[in-house]
């Protein structure tokens, strides 16, 4: 398996290899086009002159004879090899006096004779050298009499085309060369950050929660790394929670558990034959059956929630009506407390919803405010109905809630005060019955001053 730092260098170096030869077989191209361009473009203006002066000046005179005033006229104007051949391809005259006298055959003398500029461009065949040549008609009195030819050697322009190619190559090599040291060092910088992130994982999935990752960039593996400490703390918060859980609901069932075995055994004795004693002692027994009833049910309900295991049987309720008896169950415990339970439900409002799921909800949020409302102040129940939903608001004037645990309140597991008895459970409870009945559950809370629960259900 290939490594992300060999993937990232092969595709930079293959990139960069790419646009360098490329760039290069461009420019080469361009470079040669250039150069050769020019030199047929002055070849043929040589030939152009060369051909109008014959035309203009020469009338009726032969071929042969001019030939020498040509060359006298044309040598000290150019650098090219001239040559004048006549319409059998014959050279009459030539500038350098190597082919006077001898035949040529050349393309570009059959298209110049019809009435074309041409162009030839190869190499000699005694000696491989390259030249270019363009030939012209030579016309006078209106018929051909012949070709001149002009003649440059092109090896010192490919030498020429050559270097630069070479040159060029150089700086590709070079170019590239860099690009893979760059690329090797880029690649580095992503690589080291994702090892180190892929170990920090690795590391918490052997169970050490504890590790954090150093963020080097603030790039994509930097958020990688911020979510990896986020989800470390996260799952060591809830671990702590679960800790914390499991040592107060042991407190909670030992509590009733040691109670209801104390009196059991107290009642076993034969000795013990108060009657007003016993009764107290059975109902003792009965009121911890039925905490710790109400505790073991709590735990399966979260078991069913987290196992979406729970359904809701729905039918049409009052509302109204169902906050009133709730009230009037809780309102002994108030009074006992010296805490003044108040509302403004006077008229019957009809929601779709799951009736002892909801009554759990409100006992779990007036439950709540009890304990934590002190003696001598006043819990407020109202709500206010409108035609998609009614929000009933639970308000106390009690301890409140810091900002920290409002934010946490809703978790599983977790308490706002470890001193007060309960198992962490009820409002996250409570928060997933609302959500099935596609509601909501909001808190406010001043600390030190009091808090308002607000529970809004959808009627239909």
């Amino acid at each position: 398996m290939k490594s992300i730092k060999t993937r990232l260098t092969v595709s930079y170096l293959i990139l960069i290899i790419l646009i360098v030869v490329i760039f290069e077989t461009i420019f080469m191209v361009s470079i040669k086009k250039y150069y050769y361009n020019s030199i047929e473009n002055t070849l043929k203006n040589q030939a152009e002159i060369s051909s109008n002066f014959y035309k203009k000046y020469s009338v009726g005179t032969d071929i042969s004879k001019a030939s020498s005033d040509i060359m006298d006229n044309l040598s000290y104007l150019t650098n090219s090899q001239i040559q004048i051949v006549d319409i059998n391809g014959v050279v009459i005259n030539d500038s350098k006096g190597v082919s006077t006298g001898i035949k040529i055959k050349s393309p570009d003398i059959d298209e110049a004779l019809n009435g074309e500029i041409a162009v030839f461009k190869g190499k000699y065949k005694e000696n491989s050298e390259s030249v270019m040549a363009v030939s012209k008609v030579l016309i006078s009195s209106g018929r051909s009499v012949g070709v001149i030819r002009f003649i440059t050697s092109m090896e010192m322009v490919n030498k020429l085309i050559t270097n630069i190619f070479f040159i060029f190559l150089l700086i590709g090599v070079l170019v590239i060369l860099a690009t893979a040291i760059l690329s090797i060092i880029m690649s580095k910088t992503i690589i080291e950050p994702l090892k180190t992130v892929t170990n920090a994982a690795n590391e918490m999935a052997s169970g050490k929660f504890s590790i954090r990752v150093d963020k080097k960039y603030n790039d994509e593996v930097g958020i990688m790394a911020d979510t990896l400490n986020y989800m470390s703390e996260e799952i060591l918060k809830n671990d702590k929670l679960k800790n914390e859980f499991i040592s107060s609901i042991s407190h909670e069932l030992r509590t009733p558990l040691t109670s209801i075995k104390g009196w059991a055994l107290t009642l076993k004795r034969k000795e013990f034959t108060d009657e007003v004693k016993k009764a107290e002692a059975l109902n003792i027994i009965v009121e911890e059956s039925e905490r710790l009833s109400l505790m073991v049910e709590e735990l399966l309900d979260f078991s069913r929630f987290q196992s979406g295991r729970i359904t809701l049987h729905i039918n049409k309720i009052d509302i109204g009506e169902l906050l009133k008896n709730i009230i009037m169950e809780l309102e002994p415990r108030a009074m006992k407390n010296g805490i003044m339970l108040t509302n403004n439900i006077y008229e019957t409002a009809l929601i779709d919803g799951d009736k002892n799921r909801l009554k759990q909800v409100f006992i779990n949020i007036l439950d709540n405010a009890l304990k934590f409302t002190n003696e001598g102040d006043e819990i407020c129940i109202h709500y206010v109905e409108n035609k998609e939903n009614i929000a009933i608001t639970i308000e106390d004037n009690g301890i409140g809630i810091s900002e920290e645990d409002l934010k946490n309140i809703t978790k599983k597991f977790y308490k706002v005060s470890s001193k007060k008895s309960g198992s962490g459970l009820g409002l996250a409870i409570t928060n997933e019955i609302i959500n099935l009945h596609k509601g909501e559950l909001n808190f406010e809370s001043d600390y030190g001053k009091g808090t308002k629960v607000e529970v809004k259900l959808p009627k239909k």
